[in-house]
């Protein structure tokens, strides 16, 4: 299964844990994959280096863990789409999501999810995706 996350979900996972803690694991344990493009890979970096609270995280523990996410991640090229997030903000996010090979966009963000999806990626939560997942993987 392959999944964006915003950049929020995959910071929120660094000072606690929860759902986005969870999805961290499912990665990193090779039960979904994370999709990034250069533009969120760069905004999850320079979020994770250069700003509080995650500055009271070792510059080493920052950096294994953006190691860590890279060596089990996906790379695409985003591709303009016709719907528009009301936050241009956020429209990486969108724009990663349009070509149609992610199943699903978690977030917290009520701009992004107030969409429900765009195209075949379903848009979520993290506690929705995590319901979502469990229930498919259930037999």
């Amino acid at each position: 299964m392959r999944v964006i996350a915003d950049s929020n979900v995959l910071l929120s996972a660094t000072i606690s844990e929860g759902p986005p803690f969870e999805i961290v694991n499912l990665a990193l344990n090779g039960n979904l994959v994370i999709v990034f493009s250069r533009e969120t890979w760069g905004e999850l970096g320079d979020v994770l280096m250069t700003r509080t609270p995650f500055d009271r995280i070792s510059k080493e523990v920052r950096g294994g863990y953006l190691g860590h996410l890279a060596e089990r991640a996906a790379w695409a090229s985003p591709t303009p789409q016709p719907v528009k997030c009301r936050d241009p903000e956020d429209q990486m996010f969108l724009d990663l999501a349009g070509p149609g090979d992610v199943d699903y966009l978690i977030t917290g963000d009520e701009a992004l999810l107030i969409l429900g999806s765009i195209g075949r990626t379903k848009i979520r939560t993290p506690r929705q995706f995590l319901d979502e997942f469990q229930a498919a993987s259930t037999p």
